[in-house]
């Protein structure tokens, strides 16, 4: 199976966690953005190549696992995965994010969006199972 991580700049330790046990167990990271963590260089020939990397990323993948606190960018993430039917899990540590209040989204809603509350173990478990 193919992956692709979305999640917000400061989580990038706990995205290159969760890609680390998905590889070891067998499945391919299609675009690591966390690599370029901390951010060197902000200039728009930087961005539009990590953007054009990232769509592909999320183009390529069976799985997109959105890691919140989420980031400007990965609503965007979001948003793709589902127009591309993807199967999609939003993960949170508790369910914060999964209450109808200020915190949710509609979009978090939608049947392909599968809500998931857990650690970055719990997280690697339950996505292998698609295997």
């Amino acid at each position: 199976m193919k992956f692709y991580i979305a999640s917000s700049l400061v989580n990038y330790e706990q995205v290159r966690d969760l890609s680390r046990l998905l590889r070891n167990a067998g499945w391919e990271h299609t675009f690591d953005w966390a690599l370029y963590c901390p951010v060197k260089e902000n200039d728009a020939e930087t961005l539009m190549s990590v953007g054009e990397k990232e769509y592909e990323g999320i183009r390529q993948s069976d799985v997109v696992i959105i890691l919140t606190p989420q980031g400007r960018g990965t609503h965007i993430e979001l948003g793709m995965a589902i127009a591309l039917n993807k199967i999609i899990y939003l993960c949170h540590h508790d369910d914060t994010y999964f209450k109808c209040d200020k915190n949710t989204s509609t979009f978090y809603w939608l049947p392909q969006v599968k809500q998931f509350i857990g650690n970055t173990q719990e997280i690697a478990e339950e996505v292998l199972k698609l295997q």
